[in-house]
């Protein structure tokens, strides 16, 4: 029986652009649950409904969804599990709950996972299912990267477990750097020496110097790619308390501002995702910035134009390290009935634990955000030999800087309001501070 029901999909070409070869998963057994956690009876049976926007959003989305669900159902009979896929979630809960069928389990995305919590009512999980239980998700012995598990957390209290994710990486054209006289094995750790290195990448073979899926016609899906470069520079997009947005701040202008100059050097044009790929396939292109989910078409493209794809951390300003910041989602639960809380945990543990992780890495391409799987034998270890490209979001997981999502229920508008200031400054040669502070101006009003 067909388990899906598909609200809505995203584009194609962002599809294909995500996807990943479908692989086999390790049989290994999943963790014990702690003592202080009750499951569910067995003579009691659980339907719960799953909101994701894996099929939606990946070509292999089903099938990888429909794996991990049947192994969840074959070790827990008495709990059935329906999906509804859709891109993005949040809007499909909100319908969902005008219509009283809220969905148990929600992938959330973490620009909106604070509106998950005050405004759809997305359950404590440090209150619901205490501390112990936590432990045993983010431990065992393949623990979750510490950063990585503060990211749908508020107060000390746990909202979501992340599930999907990954950081800014800078891919490269290897063949590209050895035509200008560069060495591969140094790519560019700051942007000033991008930029250097981009003009003269430019002056030897005419290729383009950078695209940034961070800023402008082509970025990464929201800002949390823009949100890594002001993070970067020392600012933030929002304040310590959460309710307070902060673009105009010194820090976000002279990224800003850096950005701008790498635009009228004509080192980093306003590409489009289709221009970056047409671009990346031909040798025009020398490095882009963006999330690992592309980077199976990406060295895809890179076979096809007979040239070595490499990747490097996101660059930093000066000598201060960069700050990357996460995409992507985590798992959150709103059923209201406590037995459909307990199906739902016990759903989200399997979601997230060692084997099913692999399943997402080796199927869709994201980093495990449990490092150890990558060099375990019965996991990751044999994957990661043949797909070399997986070192450096570990170990920017290490030192992950959470995304700040926006309150309230207008936080999509938000970050469109940022991303266009930001692409007015870079592109368009906008005053950062008088671009960057009617933004905000702007957008707190949206607040709520």
């Amino acid at each position: 029986m067909n388990r899906h029901v598909r609200r809505a999909a995203i584009s194609a070409a962002a599809a294909s652009a995500l996807a990943a070869s479908l692989a086999a998963t390790s049989g290994a057994t999943e963790r014990t649950p702690p003592a202080s956690f009750q499951p569910v009876p067995a003579g009691t049976h659980v339907k719960l409904t799953l909101l994701t926007y894996l099929p939606a959003a990946f070509s292999t989305g089903t099938a990888t969804l429909d794996q991990l669900l049947a192994g969840f159902e074959r070790l827990h009979p008495n709990i059935s599990v329906k999906v509804e896929s859709t891109f993005p979630t949040l809007p499909a809960v909100q319908q969902d709950e005008a219509a009283g069928a809220t969905p148990d389990v929600v992938q959330g995305t973490f620009d909106g996972w604070r509106y998950l919590v005050s405004g759809l009512g997305a359950v404590d999980l440090t209150t619901t299912f205490g501390p112990a239980a936590l432990a045993a998700e983010w431990g065992g012995p393949f623990p979750y990267a510490t950063p990585v598990t503060r990211l749908a957390e508020e107060g000390g209290q746990v909202y979501g477990v992340p599930w999907t994710l990954s950081t800014p990486v800078l891919f490269y054209n290897a063949d590209l750097f050895k035509k200008a006289g560069l060495d591969p094995a140094k790519p560019p750790a700051t942007w000033a020496q991008l930029r250097v290195d981009a003009l003269k990448i430019k002056k030897a073979t005419g290729a383009d110097g950078l695209a940034n899926a961070c800023i402008g016609e082509g970025p990464a899906e929201g800002d949390w790619c823009l949100q890594a470069i002001l993070d970067s520079a020392g600012g933030h997009a929002l304040g310590a308390s959460g309710t307070r947005l902060t673009f105009d701040s010194a820090a976000n202008r002279k990224a800003l501002d850096e950005m701008q100059l790498l635009a009228k050097d004509g080192v980093m044009p306003n590409l489009t995702s289709t221009q970056v790929s047409q671009e990346w396939a031909t040798n025009k292109l020398a490095m882009t910035i963006n999330t690992s989910a592309v980077q199976s078409l990406l060295l895809s493209e890179a076979h096809g134009g007979g040239f070595t794809m490499l990747d490097a951390r996101l660059p930093s300003f000066g000598t201060a390290p960069s700050a990357p910041t996460n995409s992507g989602s985590a798992l959150f639960i709103l059923s209201k009935r406590p037995v459909a809380q307990r199906a739902a945990w016990e759903l989200v543990s399997y979601l997230t634990s060692p084997k099913s992780m692999t399943t997402i890495t080796e199927d869709i391409g994201y980093p495990p955000l449990r490092p150890g799987l990558a060099t375990s034998p019965s996991y990751l270890a044999t994957w990661r030999h043949t797909n070399g490209l997986v070192k450096v979001n570990l170990d920017q997981l290490q030192r992950l800087v959470p995304y700040q999502g926006y309150p309230g229920a207008n936080y999509s508008q938000i970050v469109t309001t940022l991303a266009n200031a930001a692409t007015t400054v870079t592109f368009d040669g906008g005053n950062a501070s008088s671009v960057l502070a009617a933004a905000q101006s702007t957008a707190t009003k949206l607040l709520t």
